[in-house]
């Protein structure tokens, strides 16, 4: 019990503090606006709510009719669609947004700044919150006695066997959280060489890592692959982004001009 705590403390400092913790070191040292940040965390509840959008109008074919699936086939083709969707999505949206915001988004600062909003509020909404809640819920009934309880028999039944999980499921989802967060980072570096390199094929790049690392633990939490595996491939795939990152120079921080936070274009023009 105490070492499954212990765990679950750690994956909520790795869902939620480190994401912020990130904000506030691009902001403290490269002077990174949290506008800038936030224009990630925007795009990614865009895509969030695109695709709320498009699998309601999914649903609606199946139970209309107009699609015919089984209910194993629907599940598939909706897991599909998911990473695909997801992946290309939030690659477009981020690029949109690097191209045409009325900011020069174009720099590697900037890019970092994008990609932590991306990634973090997408830890911070999709395990973060979920698991404090969680957690407290695990708390606050620690040493619940069914007998005695007025909580339904089903919610007492799912305490305990929350109770029994083994700690290596929250370590592995605090190591794909990590992997996951390097992989927006890089992802977002991968689309800033569509402007310095002036060459396209960076955004199929930034797409095809996406839908890999993305398919790959999904397809692999599906089939239930057992967690140590899983530690292992998130770790792998976190050592794999990094190397990205250093052979496309993004951790040349020492040629990151410091001149005071990232403002709009018009503001620069009007002073000039």
């Amino acid at each position: 019990m105490v070492l499954l705590i212990i765990v679950i403390v750690v994956a909520l400092l790795i869902s939620i503090v480190l994401p912020i913790a990130a904000g506030f070191w691009l902001n403290k040292k490269f002077g990174v606006a949290w506008r800038v940040i936030s224009y990630g965390a925007l795009g990614y509840l865009i895509v969030q709510t695109l695709l709320v959008l498009l699998f309601n109008g999914f649903t609606t074919l199946v139970e209309k009719g107009t699609l015919v699936f089984s209910a194993q086939d629907s599940k598939i083709v909706q897991i599909v669609l998911s990473v695909f969707l997801g992946g290309l999505l939030g690659v477009l949206i981020r690029w949109i947004g690097m191209k045409f915001l009325n900011e020069k988004l174009d720099t590697l600062e900037a890019a970092y700044g994008i990609g932590v909003g991306y990634g973090g509020v997408e830890s911070i909404l999709m395990v973060g919150l979920p698991l404090l809640s969680t957690f407290i819920m695990m708390l606050n009934n620690m040493n619940i006695d069914p007998s005695m309880t007025s909580l339904d028999p089903a919610i007492v039944t799912q305490i305990e066997e929350i109770w029994q999980v083994s700690a290596l499921i929250p370590l592995a989802g605090s190591l794909e959280r990590i992997a996951a967060f390097v992989m927006h980072l890089t992802v977002t570096i991968l689309l800033l060489q569509t402007f310095s390199r002036k060459n396209l094929i960076w955004l199929a790049a930034a797409f095809g890592l996406e839908l890999i690392e993305n398919g790959l633990i999904v397809g692999l939490a599906e089939i239930g692959l057992q967690q140590g595996w899983l530690i292992l491939i998130s770790f792998s795939m976190m050592l794999g982004n990094i190397y990205i990152l250093y052979r496309v120079g993004a951790f040349n921080f020492h040629e990151i001009q410091r001149e005071g936070p990232i403002r709009p274009t018009k503001e620069i023009i009007r002073e000039n």
